[in-house]
């Protein structure tokens, strides 16, 4: 009986099981099932257990990130499908080509807005530090004091204690 490389033994271990798999994407064993299920993905099997190659570990990290940036699993499985070569007919490769590209604009409207963002979060975080560096401690926490008990006598005193 051949032994699977368990996931500490190495990260490019050429054969998974669905522990070591879940273990290494920090997700559930279940979640990797319901995306087999779905036909996302498709490992092979030994001994009743699933075999997960190189290959199949690199497209489960391309669903995890179509889902983390918003795709849905059907999204997910319209680009498989035809990465996978199961859409071959003309008019559907054009009609995905069409959906695709429209995909490619948002995603590059999202990054852009991501960037302005991130960039106005790490401007603000630095005006923090500076302030945080200038300001006396005390005045900060003495504010916050102060408007949480403003706040709390205004509450109704029901309220307070339900």
């Amino acid at each position: 009986m051949t032994m699977m490389p368990t996931h500490s033994s190495s990260a490019l271990a050429p054969n998974w099981r669905i522990a070591d798999m879940a273990a290494h994407l920090n997700i559930t064993t279940r979640a990797i099932r319901f995306y087999e299920d779905k036909g996302l993905i498709t490992p092979k099997r030994s001994g009743g257990h699933r075999i997960f190659s190189a290959i199949d570990r690199k497209r489960l990290e391309k669903i995890l990130s179509a889902k983390r940036i918003g795709f849905s699993l059907e999204d997910i499985k319209q680009f498989l499908d035809v990465t996978d070569g199961h859409v071959t007919g003309r008019e559907d490769l054009l009609c995905r080509k069409a959906d695709f590209e429209a995909v490619i604009v948002r995603l590059r409207r999202k990054r852009r807005d991501i960037d302005t963002i991130a960039k106005d979060m790490q401007d603000l975080c630095a005006a923090i530090d500076n302030y945080m560096e200038t300001a006396p401690t005390e005045g900060v926490f003495q504010f916050a004091e102060a408007y949480a008990e403003k706040f709390r006598a205004t509450l109704d005193e029901d309220f307070l204690h339900a």
